[in-house]
C-alpha cells in the first residue's frame, strides 16, 4: 500500500526502520540504518527515539575507543510484541505464541478438527487462554504476556475467503464448510484475527527472520496431507487473485500413466497425497497400524524408512521422484534463487526423498541454474509459527502499511 500523507509517510518509515533493527538480532547502529533504509540522520534518530520510548527497541552503548558520545546498538524487543498462530490441518489443531521474532515461547497441540467448527474455536481459544496464563505465571504473575499479546494468525489448507474472514471448502475437513473462522475467534478471544493459506503462512514464517537476502526469489514446498506451493519475491508472498496460488495437487508428472479424476494422468497428488502413499505402502507390505491416524501411520512408515526397510524405502523414494518432477517445473516458472521444503509431513520423508528432490529440481534449465534446495529448520509446527508470523506481518511489514 502507498503511502500518501505525511503521517502514512512517517509510520511507513518507522516500519521500514524496526524491519532493519529486527534482522539484525546482533544489533545495529544508527549511521547503519541510515544506509540500510535511506533515510536522514535527524529521521533514524527520530525514529529510533520512539520505538525505544515505546519498548519495541532497546539500545545498549558500543564500548569502542571513539571520542564523543558513544555510538548505540539497536535490538527489537522481543517479547514487546506477542503474535498467536493456528494451525487447522487434518492430523490435528496447533496453536502457539510467538515473540516479535516470531520464535515459539509456547504451544499446545489438539485433537484433529471435528465436525462442529464452534466447538473447534472453543478448544483453541480455551488453548491460548493456558499458554498465555502459563507464561504470566512463568514471569512473576504481571500478565506481561495478556498485556504483549496483539492478535492470531489462522493458517488453513484449500480454498478460503481470506478477505471475508471465512473457510470455504478445505481438502480433508468435511465438517468446515463456509465457516465464518474469524469471526468465530474474535467472538471468543476478543482479539485481531487474519487468515491465510497454510502454504503461505509457512513461506511468511521462513521469511520473517531475516535469514536470507529480501531481494531473494524463494519457492517452498509444502508436504502434509496434501502437497501445495508458495512463492516470494522481494520478501513479498504471491497469493493470486482469490488467494489460491500454489495449488499443485493437479500438476502432471510424467511418472506413470495413472489417470487421476481430473482426467489428466499421473498427477502429482497420486503420488503425494498422504493416504494414497500409505496405501502404497501397505500394498508393498510394509506392517503399519490400521487403526492409527494417517500422521501415525506416516511417522511409522518413516521410521521403518529409516530402520532400513527397502519396502518402506522405495514407496518415500517415490514420493521423492514426483516432488522433484514438480519442483522441475516451479523452478523453470518460477526462476527461484531457493528451495525450501516443509511442512508437518516432511520430516518422516525427508532421508529418503531429498536426493531426489534436489536432482528434480536442479534439472531445470538443463542443470545450469545455481539453485539451494534445503529443508525447513522450522519442524511440523511452521504452520503454525507462519499463522502468528502472518499476524506479525500484518501490523509490522512495510510493505503492508
Amino acid at each position: 500500500m502507498r503511502a500518501t500523507t505525511m503521517p502514512q509517510v512517517g509510520a511507513r518509515n518507522e516500519l521500514i526502520v524496526l524491519r532493519a533493527i529486527r534482522v539484525s538480532p546482533e544489533g545495529v547502529e544508527q549511521s547503519d540504518l541510515m544506509d540500510r533504509c535511506g533515510l536522514s540522520r535527524q529521521a533514524v534518530s527520530q525514529i529510533t527515539r520512539r520505538l525505544i520510548e515505546r519498548g519495541l527497541v532497546d539500545a545498549q552503548p558500543l564500548h569502542t575507543r571513539r571520542r564523543g558520545k558513544p555510538a548505540m546498538s539497536m535490538r527489537v524487543e522481543p517479547r514487546a510484541m506477542l503474535a498467536a498462530g493456528v494451525h487447522l490441518d487434518p492430523a490435528h489443531l496447533t496453536v502457539t505464541v510467538v515473540d516479535m521474532l516470531a520464535r515459539p515461547i509456547g504451544k499446545r497441540t489438539l485433537e484433529a478438527p471435528g465436525d462442529d467448527p464452534e466447538a473447534d474455536v472453543d478448544r483453541i481459544g480455551a488453548a491460548l487462554e493456558d499458554i498465555v496464563r502459563e507464561l504470566d505465571q512463568l514471569d512473576g504473575g504481571d500478565q506481561w504476556a495478556a498485556a504483549a499479546l496483539q492478535g492470531i494468525g489462522v493458517a488453513v489448507p484449500g480454498a478460503l475467503d481470506a478477505a471475508g474472514g471465512k473457510v470455504l471448502n478445505p481438502p480433508w475437513l468435511p465438517g468446515w464448510r463456509d465457516v465464518p473462522l474469524l469471526d468465530l475467534l474474535r467472538a471468543r478471544t476478543g482479539l485481531e484475527a487474519v487468515l491465510d493459506k497454510d502454504t503461505n503462512a509457512a513461506l511468511t514464517a521462513e521469511c520473517w527472520p531475516g535469514r536470507f537476502p529480501g531481494a531473494e526469489t524463494v519457492l517452498y514446498l509444502y508436504v502434509g496431507a496434501g502437497v501445495g506451493s508458495s512463492v516470494a519475491g522481494d520478501g513479498t508472498i504471491h497469493r493470486g487473485a482469490t488467494v489460491q496460488a500454489g495449488e499443485i495437487g493437479h500438476l502432471p508428472t510424467g511418472l506413470d500413466d495413472s489417470r487421476c479424476p481430473c482426467g489428466r494422468l499421473s498427477c502429482l497428488g497420486r503420488h503425494t497425497d498422504i493416504e494414497r502413499v500409505l496405501e502404497r505402502a501397505r500394498a508393498a507390505g510394509v506392517p503399519l497400524d490400521a487403526q492409527a491416524r494417517p500422521a501415525a501411520s506416516l511417522a511409522q512408515l518413516g521410521s521403518r524408512a529409516a530402520a532400513g526397510d527397502e519396502a518402506a524405502r522405495e514407496v518415500i523414494a517415490g514420493v521423492g521422484r514426483a516432488l522433484g518432477e514438480a519442483a522441475r517445473t516451479l523452478v523453470s516458472i518460477h526462476d527461484p534463487h531457493r528451495v525450501i521444503i516443509g511442512g508437518p509431513s516432511w520430516e518422516h520423508l525427508e532421508e529418503v526423498a531429498m536426493p531426489a528432490v534436489v536432482a528434480g529440481a536442479r534439472r531445470a534449465f538443463d542443470g545450469s541454474h545455481d539453485l539451494a534446495v534445503v529443508s525447513s529448520e522450522l519442524g511440523d509446527d511452521v504452520g503454525a509459527i507462519g499463522a502468528a508470523t502472518l499476524f506479525l506481518e500484518r501490523r509490522l511489514s512495510p510493505a503492508l502499511s
